[in-house]
């Protein structure tokens, strides 16, 4: 079945990064089709304008394929990077010496600068350097004021602008910069709904970064990127200040041994499991597919366990941002993703056991899920202004449709995101003081979608009209 507003069997939400290959409307209208369901810009590359009108095209092709497709901001961060080459890529030869500059010049095979202005200072002799995601392998020979001699121990292709990490600097970063903050502002006029952020440390880094966001309704989700030493050992209180969480396993595999990543990839999805808070998992799924037109049998393996997991969505990068068969990438995953989901629904899912957080909420999106099992719904419904009722209920994978009917576009978009969740825009009834006039509506428009059947049993679950983010209320109805 086709995803979106007119289907409700898709679980796992497709989240795909959009660049040269995949941004102009005729692709982004493919990979809408194919499957996406948000759409990640990377804020570390392009200008303001470009991403601006990038975020138009999204919304203007979700709006004529009558779904909710949501935006994905990823800001910088401190993020060291190279910096621009002279050429679209350059091959860097294993046993030559390559040089790492803080002056801004176009780079090649030998040479590269950096965005990191103080480098010569923080890395010694024999230290490590790893770019792009750790493909290439540098180690440090000798530096001056403004250069740092290497030898490459592993070669590999390189482009402009990709990370370059050194074990241990990130803690001496701030993880929300300046330029974070101009790229917060850019990415919330133009209408994203998700705000990912790059190389956090703690619990506190998200915090400081939600000072940037407006209060109250319309503030976008700020999604938590896991990829740091640092941020492992403050795990539980990132995922408790963030709204998501991103499982970056590009750069957890440069800090930690790589036979950790899988097992810690499986705790942190667990954790956000527990505490109803939506998890990505990133990097290198189909990574084959951005030259080859099918993935290897390793990479369906890893797209289908985590799904498994329990992952809210899979990611896809360079496979869509600049890989020869974009579409095809989304047209995989998704495949895998939906056998993988079809023996997931014979588990039982944990839930969230920790309701001390609004247990009244948590409460009774336990039991509308308990309910609508018992009783064979059609759907669950879940009129929402902010979002808050349908990622409560949807933390319980219920088996069922669970449909949000919201008032609020960008809400719309940040639960694309949310494993189970079919956004629905409507219009009216926003400010609706009585409740059966709330679901009357709310029912009518999921029925007038074609979500359900005239006179099916359905489950409604919500706030009391009035007040947001207090989840009170169940109702059992017919359509």
């Amino acid at each position: 079945m086709r995803r979106g507003t007119s289907s409700t069997g898709n679980r796992t939400k497709i989240v795909a990064t959009l660049g040269p290959a995949s941004r102009s409307p005729g692709v982004v209208g493919e990979l809408v089709e194919a499957g996406v369901d948000v759409a990640r810009i990377n804020y570390a590359h392009g200008d303001s304008t470009e991403h601006a009108a990038t975020v138009a095209t999204v919304k203007t092709v979700g709006r004529g394929a009558g779904r909710a497709v949501g935006v994905l901001a990823d800001l910088p961060g401190p993020k060291m990077r190279s910096g621009e080459l002279a050429e679209e890529e350059v091959y860097v030869e294993a046993g030559r010496p390559f040089v790492l500059s803080s002056k801004r010049e176009l780079g090649g095979p030998g040479s590269v600068s950096t965005t990191v202005g103080d480098l010569p200072s923080i890395v010694d002799a024999g230290d490590r350097i790893y770019l792009a995601d750790g493909a290439i392998v540098l180690e440090v020979r000798s530096s001056d004021d403004s250069t740092v001699t290497t030898e490459v121990i592993r070669g590999g292709v390189l482009r402009s602008r990709k990370g370059m990490h050194i074990p241990g600097a990130e803690r001496k970063l701030q993880a929300f910069t300046e330029e974070d903050e101009r790229a917060l502002a850019h990415a919330l006029d133009a209408g994203a709904d998700l705000i990912g952020l790059s190389f956090v440390r703690d619990a506190g880094d998200i915090a400081r970064a939600r000072k940037s966001l407006p209060e109250g309704r319309g503030a976008p989700m700020l999604v938590a990127k896991i990829e740091t030493r640092a941020a492992l050992e403050d795990l539980d209180s990132i995922i408790y200040e963030a709204d998501a969480v991103m499982v970056a396993r590009g750069d957890l595999g440069i800090q930690l041994p790589l036979e950790d990543v899988p097992i810690l990839q499986k705790e942190i999805i667990r954790a956000c499991n527990l505490a109803g808070k939506p998890a990505i998992t990133a990097t290198h799924m189909l990574e084959s597919m951005t030259h080859a037109p099918l993935p290897t049998r390793a990479e369906a393996n890893d797209v289908a366990n985590a799904v498994l997991d329990g992952t809210d969505a899979v990611m896809l990068s360079e496979e869509t941002a600049v890989g020869d068969h974009p579409v095809a990438a989304v047209t995989t995953m998704n495949a895998i993703a939906r056998a993988a989901e079809a023996s997931a629904h014979e588990h039982v899912h944990p839930g969230r056991r920790d309701a001390s957080d609004q247990p009244v909420a948590w409460a009774v999106a336990r039991a509308a899920v308990a309910a609508a099992e018992d009783l064979g719904v059609a759907a669950i419904i879940t009129p929402t202004r902010i979002g808050t009722t349908a990622r409560k209920v949807a933390a319980f994978r219920p088996t069922m449709p669970l449909i949000a009917v919201t008032w609020d576009e960008r809400t719309s978009g940040m639960l694309a995101l949310v494993w189970g969740v079919t956004p629905l825009l409507v219009s009216g009834k926003a400010d609706a003081r009585d409740a059966q006039e709330v679901i009357d509506h709310a029912v009518g428009q999921v029925v007038g979608a074609g979500l359900i059947a005239k006179g099916a049993l359905a489950a409604v679950v919500s706030g009391s009209p009035g007040r947001v983010g207090g989840t009170d209320f169940l109702r059992i109805v017919r359509a």
